[in-house]
């Protein structure tokens, strides 16, 4: 068994520190504590514990468990690497939404909020393992 990068008290820590910039009340008034983070972001504190998930300045960058690949295996096209923008501009949640009933079509949105902040195109998530999809997905809740 590979052993942790960092303990899990330190990858609470760390998540900590990220979440109090977009969680500031829940902080606050105490309903953010170390239970809650760890049923909530599981899979997050799995990549920070396993050394793929770091908080840069530019936002969090996280090291794919399943590179996506081409069919050629040709390595400069592959994806390895996913850089977060932490910020949603009202502008660019609109042209998000822009076209989807939410009620109806939550999976769409989902979908094209996940690709806004990663980066990602529609077809390269489809291809994210179960893994990398659950840490990027608890992690673009916060945003």
């Amino acid at each position: 068994m590979k052993k942790p990068a960092v303990s899990e008290e330190m990858a609470i820590d760390e998540l900590s520190v990220f979440l109090k910039k977009y969680k500031k009340r829940e902080f606050r008034k105490g309903q953010m504590t170390n239970d809650r983070i760890l049923d909530e972001y599981p899979n997050v504190i799995d990549a920070i514990m396993d050394g793929l998930l770091a908080f840069e300045d530019a936002g969090p960058k996280l090291t794919l468990r399943e590179p996506i690949e081409t069919e050629t295996k040709d390595k400069e096209l592959g994806v390895y690497n996913v850089a977060f923008r932490t910020r949603v501009k009202p502008s660019d949640q609109s042209r998000i939404m822009d076209g989807i009933n939410i009620q109806t079509q939550q999976a769409k949105y989902v979908l094209k909020f996940l690709s806004y902040v990663t980066g990602l195109n529609s077809s390269e998530i489809d291809k994210l393992g179960k893994e990398d999809y659950d840490t990027i997905n608890q992690l673009c809740s916060v945003f």
